[in-house]
């Protein structure tokens, strides 16, 4: 599975189908202090996407991803200010 928790963290590895948004929801809705660990994810289906962007956590990590690194985090990063 590619959305699992990790300690203190959601962690995301490899790519992230749309299966996994309804996974990530749930780990959210179950964590409500866990941040988001991107360093190991790949492509990110957009469903998953929008649960990310939706539920404004801090995020860390800095995927080999261009998309993700240089488009993704920043907005993520905007909405934990």
């Amino acid at each position: 599975m590619s959305v699992a928790l990790a300690g203190d963290a959601i962690r995301l590895t490899g790519n992230c189908p749309v299966e996994d948004a309804e996974t990530l929801l749930a780990l959210l809705q179950e964590n409500a202090v866990a941040s988001i660990d991107i360093n190991d994810c790949g492509c990110l289906h957009m469903a998953v996407v929008q649960v990310l962007l939706a539920a404004a956590r801090p995020v860390r990590g800095a995927p080999a991803n261009a998309f993700v690194r240089e488009w993704l985090v920043p907005q993520m990063l905007s909405l934990t200010d």
